[in-house]
Parts: C-alpha cells; structure tokens; sequence
C-alpha cells in the first residue's frame, strides 16, 4: 500500500509520480526473497489518501517516506508518500 499525504495538495500527475517514488523506495528496501515474492504476485499495489490520524502515525513508523525536493508544485522537505509493504513491517 502506498499512503498519500491527506495534507499535501498535488496534480494527479504529480501524485503518480510520488507514488511511483515511493514503489521504488519500498523496492530498495526489501530482500532479495520479499523482492521475488512481490514479482511473482505481479507487483500488487494500492495507493490511497491516509486520514491525518493514520498520515502521523505512518510517518513515525519507520517505513520508507518520500520527501519531495521542492522543484515543481509542493514545498521542498514535504512528505508525500509512505510506502507500506507487509514485508517493511518490523516488529
């Protein structure tokens, strides 16, 4: 599952652009053997918008978030995205 940020407005062609970071940061965090897994299931992936309760509770949760770097339609250093894979969860 990939989390946008309830409290950050964006285009819908810059939200698939952080969602597509944000599936990529998730990819470099993963095993080899969570990378196979995800493959061979073909990349199953959600993105939704997160409630500001769950938004601040996803951003401290230690899974990987997607900072943008200021250059387009949001303020540098926002968070936009979390990336949730089962397989980032750590006890």
């Amino acid at each position: 599952m990939l989390w946008l940020n309830p409290q950050v407005e964006m285009s819908a062609g810059k939200s698939m652009a952080q969602a597509g970071h944000g599936a990529q940061l998730a990819w470099w965090e993963l095993d080899d053997a969570a990378r196979a897994a995800w493959r061979d299931a073909g990349f199953p992936l959600a993105v939704r918008t997160a409630s500001a309760e769950r938004w601040d509770e996803l951003t401290t949760s230690g899974l990987p978030v997607v900072r943008d770097a200021g250059f387009t339609e949001i303020a540098p250093g926002s968070c936009t995205v979390v990336a949730d894979h089962p397989a980032l969860r750590r006890p």
